[in-house]
């Protein structure tokens, strides 16, 4: 699988906005999110097996409400050009 398929077929959405709302009404645990809070630039949901995959590679990932939330440590790059995306996907 290529990475641009890999961000096609799980990544959902960009959903900073919603998570930082959650966080700021303290709706998630603090586990998930520190020490790296400064560090995470975009919260991106995605499925299962991608956030699986992330959490290997040591990335934040948030599992709750039935849903998993990826804490990206970059922006201003399509996500298939992220080293972790390219790595997962084989690249």
């Amino acid at each position: 699988m290529t990475a641009r398929r890999l961000v096609e077929n799980c990544v959902l959405t960009n959903q900073t906005a919603v998570v930082d709302e959650m966080l700021n009404k303290n709706l998630l645990p603090e586990e998930y999110i520190y020490p790296f809070l400064g560090d995470v630039m975009e919260w991106w949901l995605i499925d299962s097996w991608l956030a699986e995959r992330l959490k290997r590679e040591g990335e934040v990932i948030i599992d709750e409400y039935g849903c998993y939330w990826w804490g990206r440590l970059a922006s201003g790059q399509a996500i298939y050009m992220d080293g972790v995306i390219q790595k997962i996907a084989g690249e």
